[in-house]
């Protein structure tokens, strides 16, 4: 083209042909419309006779392109720096060549390994056309070069892949522990979605109570990558025990939106743990990488935090079983402890009781002592009172019978008139005294003799047999006084209120006090021998 905006290649007789018969037309060509546009037809076609490759980014391609006939959307120059591209150009994908290059499976996802998408950096073989109704220049697709926007994604994965690398985001989630019982989960998904029901069916049957709490999210296109990190937002703030996030299968490029960059920033920063179930069983995304967990499918994922909860139910099982047998073995040991201790109890307490019976029984030895001795002595103070009021009274009668023997003589008939008043007095008088005297020696006497008869009562080692106690003597006889005067083998005769056992002694024991023991019982004795207070001869020494 010239500076005169005239093409070169027009021939002389065409610019002749438009020229008017207008004087002032001369030396120039005037076109019309319909004209221009179809020499700008022709020369495109010329200039570009077959298909060229075009790389560029798409954009404004239809939600439902899959099912539309004519597919139109553009392509932008990539690499810009602002929102809007500084070059861009129509392209659309004809029903007719859909059908005969086999196009339509980048569109409805039939195809593997990729899909054609908004954001995507494609390169497509395309024919340039000119529409010289509306004067508009657009591509035809015939073609899709899909390893040149898969070696883009990888690049574009590889760079978010070192930056998450970089700033230690790739390990960052797996780190969070995750809860033994994972029941209340917050799921993140399109609602409705095959992905949502193959999850809830997987949790219904188990026998355990999930709670899911559902943030219905795009899981493809442009909103997926702001909604899912809004959702992982609100799900944090509710204090659930772990996030999960999952779709269905689709292709690579399908698949791509959960490359991103900020996304994968999003769930590794997450302060729950994230499990993942994106796409098929060979499908590995970014925001699987930075999750805690990930699963192949939805199911799968389900499954794992069933296991999950099976995991920690038979390790309670295996917990109460290994708390069963170990509480047995401490009740078996403490049982056996316990019959130890019974055993040992039993011969301590047997000991006991024969340490008490020994004692009682010299304890009652020394009392019966006591009593016969007091009895004994009360009795011969008795007859001494006794013996001298006999005398007393025999001597007293005596010389009442002298005198009255000898007073025949001595006195007369007029004497013991005289007198006889007088002697009558007397011997009234003498009468009653020696009456009275005799009625308190013996008063006083039956009061004592009574005194000493309930001590002596009181004092029977029957009645200390009838009260639970025992006497027990060695052989022979021989009062027992202490643990020193029984030897092993001996033979003890232990008498109770109602008849009396023979033993032989297997051991003594002797206690740590024995020293003051010895000392109280060699006070005991000393007592004894001192004889006790007057008329009641060894009370003390039985009270000691």
């Amino acid at each position: 083209m010239h500076d005169d905006g005239r093409d070169p290649r027009l021939s002389a007789q065409g610019r002749d042909e438009v020229q008017g018969d207008d004087p002032a037309d001369a030396g120039r060509r005037i076109f019309s419309v319909a004209e221009l546009n179809q020499e700008i037809q022709a020369v495109l076609q010329r200039a570009f006779p077959g298909s060229v490759w075009v790389r560029g980014e798409v954009q404004r391609l239809p939600a439902d392109a899959a099912r539309r006939k004519h597919v139109y959307f553009e392509l932008h120059a990539t690499g810009g720096s602002g929102a809007a591209a500084g070059f861009q150009i129509p392209a659309a994908i004809l029903d007719w060549d859909r059908q005969r290059f086999g196009l339509g499976r980048y569109l409805d996802g039939s195809d593997p390994d990729f899909q054609i998408r908004n954001q995507l950096e494609v390169c497509l073989e395309c024919r340039v056309d000119f529409y010289p109704p509306y004067g508009k220049v657009s591509l035809k697709v015939i073609g899709v070069d899909k390893a040149f926007s898969l070696g883009q994604l990888e690049a574009r994965r590889r760079a978010v892949m070192a930056y998450l690398e970089g700033e230690k985001l790739l390990e960052l989630n797996s780190a969070i522990p995750m809860p033994m019982l994972p029941l209340r989960i917050g799921l993140i998904t399109s609602a409705g979605s095959a992905a949502e029901k193959d999850f809830r069916t997987g949790l219904d049957h188990s026998p355990y109570g999930f709670d899911v709490d559902l943030v219905d999210c795009r899981m493809q296109g442009e909103q997926t990558e702001g909604q899912i990190i809004q959702a992982l937002s609100v799900l944090a703030a509710r204090g659930l025990d772990v996030v999960v996030i999952t779709r269905g299968g689709g292709s690579r490029a399908d698949l791509s939106w959960f490359d991103q960059q900020e996304l994968a920033v999003a769930i590794a920063r997450c302060p729950l743990p994230v499990v993942t179930a994106i796409g098929h069983e060979i499908d590995r995304s970014i925001a699987d990488v930075v999750a805690h967990h990930a699963c192949k499918t939805p199911t799968a994922a389900a499954e794992f935090l069933i296991d999950r909860m099976r995991e920690v139910n038979d390790r309670v099982d295996g917990l109460e079983a290994s708390l069963r047998e170990r509480v047995g073995e401490l009740l078996a040991t403490a049982a056996g402890r316990i019959e130890q201790a019974t055993r040992r109890l039993e011969r301590l307490v047997s000991r006991r009781v024969d340490v008490a019976r020994h004692g009682l029984g010299a304890r009652s030895a020394r009392l019966a002592t006591v009593a016969v001795r007091g009895v004994a002595a009360a009795a011969s103070e008795n007859s001494g009172y006794l013996q001298r009021l006999v005398r007393e009274a025999m001597r007293c009668s005596a010389q009442g019978r002298r005198r009255l023997d000898a007073l025949p003589t001595r006195l007369t008939v007029d004497t013991l008139l005289a007198s006889w008043s007088d002697r009558e007095s007397r011997l009234t008088h003498a009468a009653g005294r020696l009456e009275r005297l005799a009625d308190g020696a013996l008063a006083r006497n039956r009061r004592r003799l009574d005194g000493l008869s309930d001590s002596a009562r009181l004092l029977d080692p029957q009645r200390l047999l009838e009260r639970g106690y025992t006497l027990t003597t060695a052989e022979g006889g021989r009062h027992l006084t202490s643990v020193a005067d029984i030897e092993a083998d001996d033979l003890l005769h232990t008498r109770f209120h109602d008849g009396a056992v023979v033993s032989r002694v297997a051991a003594t024991e002797r206690h740590a006090n024995t020293k003051q023991a010895t000392k109280k019982k060699a006070t005991r004795k000393k007592g004894v021998k001192g004889g006790g207070k007057k008329g009641n001869p060894g009370q003390e020494t039985l009270f000691q």
